[in-house]
């Protein structure tokens, strides 16, 4: 029996690359990690990269598109975490809130 999809929000496919950082150590990082995007919705995303990240831990990413319209990383807490291939890790972040601007820039990714 195929396991039912519990997601709330439509999800847009976006494979862009971007950068993130641990949100618990500085919320203005001078080094943050290269990531991958897999997907976003209003509630949450799939993110892929090298770094190890703990569930529960606080992250903000952000992406060339978000940034070249001015917006506020993204913070968001690891729900999930699995091993993808070797050296690369998946993780599924809960948004902790959006801007307005924010919401519609993902519901338009997501309709577009």
């Amino acid at each position: 029996m195929p396991m039912k999809d519990r997601r709330k929000h439509r999800r847009a496919t976006v494979n862009k690359n971007a950068w993130i950082c641990n949100y618990d150590l500085d919320p203005s990082p001078f080094h943050p990690e290269k990531c991958l995007i897999i997907d976003i919705s209003e509630g949450g995303a799939c993110i892929q990269c090298a770094a190890r990240y703990e569930m529960g831990q606080l992250l903000a990413f952000t992406f060339q598109d978000f940034i070249e319209d001015s917006l506020r990383p993204i913070v968001g807490t690891v729900m999930w975490s699995k091993q993808y291939s070797e050296g690369e890790y998946r993780y599924g972040l809960e948004f902790l809130g959006l801007s307005t601007q924010m919401l519609h820039k993902i519901r338009d990714s997501i309709d577009g």
